[in-house]
């Protein structure tokens, strides 16, 4: 004899139809705790390379002003040694972060060259902000708290601005699963 389907009243999937409506989020809770754990690392990361280039490596070139587009890197801003601190050690973080991300947390199973195209995508735009962003606020924030700190609370600020893009973006966007073509029962 055949057990047969008993029909629950939530809808032509009976209970896993309903079921993994109500597992979608709490999927997506556990997606963004992972998110948030694996971006402390991301941030370790940001961090001890941002130190590294703007306090040892690029610190002779913070004599040296850089001016371009809406990047005003004068000297009260940390000159051309801030800008290339900025970049580098966010293009190095964000490297190690869409890998560690794709696979961890969203186990993506799209196309890896998609997947790379549209989080470059993402990064660039997020990257203008993270380079914006200190020509802004650095120079008022050295009168308050000293130029070191204020490197710190800006790089903070852009990380939190990254994070709060790319949870979502990752998620819908750029990191996604395969349909298959036959549904599992």
């Amino acid at each position: 004899m055949v057990p047969q389907r008993v029909e629950t009243g939530n809808g032509p999937k009976g209970d896993k139809g309903f079921m993994k409506k109500m597992a979608s989020p709490k999927k997506t809770f556990w997606q963004f705790i992972l998110f948030l754990l694996l971006s402390i690392i991301t941030t370790v990361v940001d961090l001890g390379t941002f130190a590294l280039f703007n306090y040892v490596l690029f610190v002779g070139l913070k004599s040296q002003p850089f001016q371009w587009f809406l990047f005003d890197y004068s000297l009260v801003n940390g000159g051309l040694g801030s800008f290339l601190s900025f970049l580098c050690s966010f293009l190095i973080s964000q490297t190690f972060n869409f890998f560690i991300q794709r696979k961890v947390t969203f186990g993506a199973t799209n196309r890896m060259v998609y997947s790379a195209m549209m989080y470059a995508a993402m990064v660039i735009g997020v990257l203008f902000f993270q380079l914006w962003i200190p020509t802004l606020m650095r120079d008022p924030l050295a009168h308050w708290v000293g130029e070191s700190w204020a490197d710190f609370l800006v790089k903070n600020v852009n990380m939190t601005i990254s994070f709060l893009i790319q949870f979502p973006m990752n998620k819908w966007v750029i990191m996604r699963h395969k349909k298959s073509a036959v549904e599992p029962h």
